[in-house]
């Protein structure tokens, strides 16, 4: 019979702690967002966990749609599709 302490291990990986973490694949067909600041930049999808890198002033990257309105606030973004 397994202890109070291997019970709670248990429920945390089967429960919703563990749905908490799980992030979904990219959707197709994003927005392209082009970087206009001066260094480089790397932002993380608030809903995706996507780590998108903008390398260099003039990059464009492709954005998962669920990530766009954050995106869209950011300075030194701008969408451009």
């Amino acid at each position: 019979m397994p202890c109070c302490g291997q019970m709670r291990s248990l429920a945390a990986t089967n429960g919703k702690l563990a749905e908490a973490n799980h992030r979904t694949p990219p959707i197709p067909h994003g927005a392209v967002f082009e970087y206009t600041g001066a260094t480089a930049m790397t932002v993380l999808g608030p809903i995706s966990g996507i780590r998108y890198r903008f390398a260099m002033p003039g990059a464009k990257v492709q954005v998962d749609p669920r990530d766009i309105p954050s995106m869209a606030g950011l300075p030194n973004l701008r969408a451009l599709r």
